[in-house]
């Protein structure tokens, strides 16, 4: 009997910390205005994808490249000609 009742408190325990697991993973989601937002891989500041440039180097890296960063790139590059 006391085995029994043990098992249940168990049970119930291991359910609440599930649940309460569950909705901390949920709200570290990303808020819906920040679904389509990205950083800049050379200044960091956050745009809207459709404002930045999209590299994949390799199989798994991403880059995100803003127009003020290629712009400043490619006057470094005329300027050591």
């Amino acid at each position: 009997m006391t085995v029994t009742i043990l098992a249940i408190i168990f049970i119930i325990v291991v359910l609440v910390i599930t649940v309460l697991g569950f909705k901390a993973v949920i709200k570290q989601g990303k808020n819906p205005e920040d679904i389509h937002k990205e950083k800049c891989s050379i200044c960091r500041v956050q745009y809207h994808t459709s404002q930045l440039i999209e590299r994949q180097i390799g199989d798994h890296h991403l880059y995100f490249f803003c127009g003020s960063c290629i712009n400043s790139l490619h006057n470094e590059l005329i300027s050591k000609h």
